[in-house]
């Protein structure tokens, strides 16, 4: 589930500068050949690849954008367009499953992939391993903070309880972050645990089975598991909630791919149609809580309450590099340095560029213009 400076507009000399010229630029003409729409309806026209060629901006008809995601299980980009109608795209999309945002910016950094969305806690590890990175944070994404528990065996009450015991968590990822959080409140560290790195699925079926003691996780695996009787032991959400309200992590880009006109545009217009989509399911919470409730197989009253509670806490948005998230991550790293989890101090700012901002701006802007009546929804009924 799920997220590297200050932000400035590099519009000024050089070739960098002209590409993010030319990508605001193209996208805003580019996308405005969508044309407008104020009813706010469940589908979108794209423009179409001609549109895109005959505009100043690049031709898109070529890119194929590869986008690590989650499964529609646990809450993929691909699932989320196509209920937004955002998904006929004048790029091909190539969407790839992982189980959680480290594997998915893990894809990234090795080139298999060149967009995902990552957590703060993949960025600061994967930085710190030692070697340069083959991606950076490109855009500031932020979600809701429910559902992120600990939560344990019957008969395990409290965090302090779990000295000793076998604790399932996924590795690189928010879950990581809390838990160690969780431990420092109960005076515990990880070493008076048994850390046991499991992908999320892999960590219920651990606590239910009885092959661990606890698990600190998210979203359906912490629900299934509460459903079953275990008792939640710490809320992970108010650790999490940073300094713009919600969980923030990022989309990462493929470090390489920043310098191709086209591919850096299909990137900005990609992110436009994730805000536009997060805007959708707040307009049309009936349509996408039916849609969760059967992806996730869960009941459609828990997804519906589940949903309104998320997004009147917090709207999921996306958007261009924030310098208050730098804050929030810096915070993340500090905290496991201080838990000697990093070898040194990270350099949060470094693994971040603002190079498509204006690019993400102008997308933005225009899926605003076109689904306004969306957009103007910040409060699930």
């Amino acid at each position: 589930m799920y997220q590297r400076g200050s932000v400035q507009l590099r519009t000024g000399g050089g070739r960098r500068g002209a590409i993010a010229v030319a990508l605001a630029a193209g996208l805003a003409v580019t996308l405005a050949a969508c044309g407008s729409d104020s009813g706010g309806g469940s589908s979108a026209a794209a423009a179409s690849p001609a549109a895109a060629g005959a505009s100043s901006g690049p031709d898109l008809s070529g890119v194929t954008l590869r986008v690590a995601t989650y499964p529609a299980a646990i809450g993929g980009d691909e699932a989320l367009l196509k209920a937004a109608g955002l998904l006929d795209t004048p790029y091909k999309v190539k969407f790839q499953t992982y189980p959680d945002g480290g594997a998915q910016t893990g894809a990234v950094n090795q080139g298999s992939a060149d967009l995902a969305r990552g957590s703060g806690v993949a960025n600061v590890l994967i930085a710190a391993g030692g070697t340069k990175p083959n991606f950076v944070s490109v855009a500031t994404l932020r979600l809701p903070t429910s559902l992120q528990w600990t939560v344990a065996k019957k008969g395990i009450t409290s965090i302090a309880d779990l000295r000793g015991k076998k604790v399932a968590y996924t590795k690189n990822t928010t879950t990581q972050y809390f838990l160690l959080k969780q431990l420092s409140s109960a005076g515990l560290t990880f070493s008076d645990i048994q850390p046991v790195p499991l992908t999320p699925a892999d960590g219920l079926s651990a606590l239910l089975g009885g092959s661990v003691d606890a698990l600190a996780g998210f979203g359906k695996t912490v629900q299934v598991a509460v459903a079953k009787g275990n008792p939640i032991l710490a809320d992970g959400g108010p650790i999490l909630s940073g300094s713009l309200g919600g969980l923030v992590s990022a989309y990462n880009a493929y470090t390489k791919d920043l310098d191709d006109p086209a591919t850096s545009a299909a990137i900005a217009d990609y992110i436009g149609r994730i805000d536009a989509s997060f805007a959708w399911t707040r307009a049309h919470p009936a349509e996408w809580n039916k849609i969760t409730a059967t992806n996730t197989s869960q009941p459609l009253e828990s997804v519906t309450a589940n949903f309104k509670a998320s997004e009147n806490s917090a709207n999921s948005a996306v958007g261009p590099v924030d310098p208050k998230a730098l804050t929030d991550q810096q915070g993340i790293a500090d905290t496991f340095q201080a838990a000697g989890l990093l070898p040194g101090k990270v350099d949060v700012p470094g693994s971040y560029s603002t190079k498509l901002n204006p690019a993400i701006e102008a997308a933005i802007a225009s899926y605003k213009v076109k689904f306004a009546a969306n957009f103007a929804v910040t409060t699930v009924k």
